[in-house]
């Protein structure tokens, strides 16, 4: 599948800076934070800005993977039946 990739720039970019905040914490207090305390929040908002900037944001929350999970039904288990 060839598909643009903006999406996986951003949440490439909100994770390392992200990364970057927990160890910079981490390092600030002297005491270890759960790292997905700022991961979760640095990719999904990078995701979100992507999205808005282009105007994308009523796909992004549209979007459904089913057709890349269930195979197309093209009546193939009818011939088989028969």
């Amino acid at each position: 599948m060839n598909s643009p990739r903006h999406y996986f720039r951003a949440v490439l970019v909100g994770y390392l800076i992200a990364i970057v905040c927990t160890i910079v914490v981490m390092l600030v207090f002297d005491h270890g934070q759960p790292a997905l305390l700022y991961l979760v929040p640095g990719c999904i908002l990078t995701v979100l800005g992507t999205a808005a900037a282009k105007g994308e944001v009523s796909e992004l929350f549209a979007f459904s993977e089913d057709e890349f999970i269930t195979p197309p039904d093209d009546g193939e288990e009818d011939k088989k039946d028969k």
